[in-house]
């Protein structure tokens, strides 16, 4: 008869074992899901602001060629039309007539095809770490996890989204009236 009991007994304690080590290794694969993603939405964060200083850089750098083009072709056409109409009447019309050198706009179309480019890639970046904090708030709403999380001092996050002044207004109003392409000054008005 004393058998049975040990026997019971320490059942009981297996049980009560396994359940604990259950427990713990719940609470610990938790806190571990946390900390990755804390990590990975730091990161992600510092990441953003170097790919967001390189798109600015990149706009601007490839913005200065263009510029340093336009000098070039005002210097081109101003010595051309210097050195036709030097000897007086009639050679505006020559120079009219004649041929004027071409202007290669294949800058200005990489600039606009950079531009594109890097604002798209941005804006994904950006839904990346909106969808990583998503689903690091989750972790710290949903229950039991938000119970292990709180006990352990462990808070929700804030991100940096990058946005205009324009969108926070629009947000803000709740309005967007403003549908000028080329940000005409009188449509801005209404």
């Amino acid at each position: 008869m004393l058998k049975p009991k040990w026997i019971i007994a320490l059942s009981i304690a297996g049980v009560m074992l396994l359940t604990g080590m259950i427990f713990v290794t719940y609470i610990i694969s938790t806190s571990n899901t946390e900390v990755s993603l804390r990590t990975l939405i730091e990161a992600k964060q510092l990441d953003n602001t170097s790919e967001y200083d390189n798109m600015w850089k990149k706009i601007s750098q490839v913005a200065q060629v263009t510029n340093a083009q336009k000098d070039a072709l005002q210097e081109i056409f101003v010595s051309y039309a210097e050195a036709r109409t030097s000897d007086g009447g009639g050679s505006i019309a020559k120079w009219i007539q004649e041929s004027v050198p071409n202007v290669d706009t294949t800058t200005f179309n990489n600039l606009q095809n950079i531009i594109t480019g890097s604002r798209d890639s941005w804006t994904q970046r950006q839904k990346e770490l909106i969808d990583i904090h998503r689903e690091h708030t989750q972790l710290m709403r949903k229950f039991p996890s938000s119970m292990i999380l709180s006990f352990m001092g462990r808070k929700e996050l804030e991100i940096k989204v990058i946005t205009s002044t324009r969108t926070t207004e629009v947000f803000d109003s709740e309005k967007d009236d403003n549908v000028d392409v080329f940000n005409n000054k009188n449509a801005e008005k209404n």
